[in-house]
């Protein structure tokens, strides 16, 4: 195959009910590939490890395994020697920008495919994510006792300049949460895009819940959220990336129930 491309369509799924389409697709003796951004180094990539074993550990599939971007194991590396059987590709990300897009579909191009593989929509685009993330600011903002009506979640995703669509999952789950009044307001911060996050930090009023919309620690890890939510004018709260939220293989397994992308 010399060429893959990744489709990303004019209104992403995460506005839907998340599909069931997919439902007759056989999987018990298919292979699962999980595939993270990759972070070089074991402890950034644990999310995605223990997301695996949790996958895994429901027999969906014959075999469930990991695969990232950067550093090992590859892609390649997950295929090789995969048995007869589909092989679906779950891209671990929380959004559809260039890594999904380009970085993705370069490594995918690559692997001499004996078939095409099942692509499904990245994880991040689960309209049941913003369940999670409400969740997880919920549990943030009773752990610090703060009452939920009167807090404010602050949504962080990577963002990119050069890159819009890294921002949209982001402003999506922002609407969905803020739809069902659950707490004071529900504003988004990026790492790389305006609004940036120190800036929201230093300006916000009220107790403020933020969640990192990112499928592992990596670079922006616990320490480094610690340290930026310490500088913030009002009380603060970091309730730590997504990407390890023990709901997340349930999700999972929902966001696998709809119809594959097509690849081009």
């Amino acid at each position: 195959m010399s060429s893959i491309r990744l489709p990303y369509p004019p209104e992403p799924p995460i506005k839907g009910d998340g599909g069931r389409d997919g439902e007759d697709i056989p999987r018990a003796d298919s292979l699962l590939i999980v595939v993270g951004h990759g972070t070089g180094s074991p402890a950034g990539d644990a999310a995605l490890h223990q997301f695996v074993a949790d996958l895994a550990g429901r027999s969906i599939f014959a075999d469930v395994k990991a695969a990232v971007l950067r550093g090992g194991p590859s892609l390649a590396d997950a295929v090789h020697g995969a048995k007869a059987g589909a092989i679906h590709l779950l891209p671990f990300l929380m959004s559809g920008g260039v890594t999904f897009r380009e970085r993705l579909a370069e490594t995918m191009a690559e692997i001499p495919w004996r078939e095409r593989p099942l692509l499904y929509p990245p994880l991040g685009f689960s309209p049941d994510l913003a369940d999670l993330l409400a969740r997880r600011a919920e549990s943030g903002a009773r752990e610090a006792a703060w009452p939920i009506a009167d807090s404010h979640l602050l949504l962080i995703g990577h963002g990119s300049l050069r890159d819009p669509d890294s921002a949209q999952t982001a402003r999506l789950h922002r609407e969905r949460i803020a739809a069902r009044n659950i707490f004071a307001s529900v504003v988004v911060a990026f790492l790389d895009q305006p609004p940036r996050l120190p800036d929201v930090l230093a300006s916000h009023a009220g107790p403020l819940l933020g969640v990192g919309l990112f499928a592992g620690e990596g670079q922006h890890g616990a320490r480094d959220m610690a340290q930026a939510f310490a500088q913030a004018a009002c009380p603060a709260r970091y309730c730590g990336a997504i990407g390890g939220d023990e709901g997340l293989a349930g999700l999972a397994v929902r966001h696998l129930q709809q119809a594959p992308w097509p690849l081009a």
